[in-house]
């Protein structure tokens, strides 16, 4: 842990980078930092947190940027819960309208958050998968650069995953699979996600791009035909700094396109609370300046959604963690009577 200090000079360099987006010099963290502490202790702090990893120094100016790692610690350790009133207002108008559906719920929700925040939602609902299995999972190499993933699923349907192997090895794509045949057939479609943790330690031996591989073949198995996903506020994403290189801009989208928000990060949940977070590599993408931050919920009929938002990793993580457990818990009191 670090020090009361070096707490609070942390803190002040995440909130002012999460809101200019510019590297913060000492001379700035003096002036916001809720202190008393000198220019000199402020460089000499700020010298030893980017040596455990917390900070890292700007290339183009003398300021600092949050790490991954600084930002984890924020989020577990510093943030305080604030409000997004004026959203959390207009959500309630929608809420109020008499026989609405959960599903225009989350998708009106859903287009008035990336509107008012500039970041990416994307919404998932679950029908009627509990008793599918997974009968087999097939891989078929269609082209030098591409293949196909097949699983059958107890009901008759296939689902095919098309895989870029520009991205991933072919070799490294086929243990996986012989892994989902070994230690997943059988398995419900709703309890994939959980299951599949128990071969991550044998795919992080084994497997270079686990992670990705992972999330790849557990959001194919999750966006059955039972399955609805929609994605709002792309292109309010990438009005942001972050997301100008073409690169950072293809990451992310094919991340929003292949990821599944039912298995992401349950590890990183904080106790208690069913809003979790990812950011920077924890999402499983080679694209360190992107977060994710989600909840999980049931809905009526017992079935299972989630919502999560996708934005730079300056992200308000109080206030969108608090924004997205507030809707969660509305959604559970108007559907299913839970206080």
């Amino acid at each position: 842990m670090l020090s009361k200090r070096q707490d609070q000079i942390l803190k002040a360099i995440i909130e002012e980078y999460i809101k200019t987006a510019f590297p913060v010099g000492s001379k700035r963290i003096h002036e916001v930092i809720e202190i008393e502490v000198s220019p000199a202790t402020i460089r000499n702090e700020s010298v030893l947190l980017e040596e455990q990893g917390y900070i890292e120094k700007a290339h183009t100016s003398s300021g600092r940027v949050p790490s991954t790692k600084g930002y984890r610690y924020y989020v577990d350790n510093l943030m305080k819960v604030n409000n997004y009133d004026d959203i959390k207002t207009k959500i309630e108008l929608i809420f109020a309208k008499r026989d609405i559906t959960v599903d225009e719920i989350l998708d009106k929700t859903s287009v008035l958050i990336s509107e008012m925040t500039k970041l990416a939602t994307i919404v998932v609902t679950s029908n009627e998968v509990d008793e599918v299995t997974l009968s087999k999972v097939e891989l078929i190499q269609l082209t030098k650069n591409k293949a196909a993933v097949l699983f059958v699923l107890s009901n008759g349907n296939i689902q095919n995953k098309t895989i870029n192997l520009d991205n991933v090895a072919l070799n490294d794509l086929m243990i996986s699979i012989d892994l989902f045949n070994e230690r997943l057939v059988n398995s419900k479609i709703s309890e994939i996600e959980t299951k599949s943790q128990i071969i991550i330690p044998i795919l992080k031996k084994q497997v270079k791009k686990y992670e990705f591989i992972l999330q790849t073949l557990v959001g194919a198995l999750i966006h059955t035909e039972s399955n609805k996903s929609k994605t709002s506020g792309v292109k309010y994403l990438l009005e942001n700094p972050e997301f100008n290189d073409p690169k950072k801009i293809k990451s992310i989208i094919e991340f929003i396109e292949t990821a599944s928000p039912f298995a992401w990060f349950n590890s990183q949940s904080k106790k208690g609370s069913k809003t979790s977070v990812a950011i920077g590599f924890e999402t499983g993408i080679e694209n360190d300046d992107i977060a994710v931050v989600k909840t999980d919920f049931t809905t009526n009929f017992g079935n299972k959604a989630s919502l999560a938002l996708v934005g730079p990793k300056r992200i308000e993580y109080d206030k969108v963690s608090d924004l997205l457990d507030w809707i969660r818990k509305k959604i559970e009191t108007k559907f299913l009577g839970e206080e």
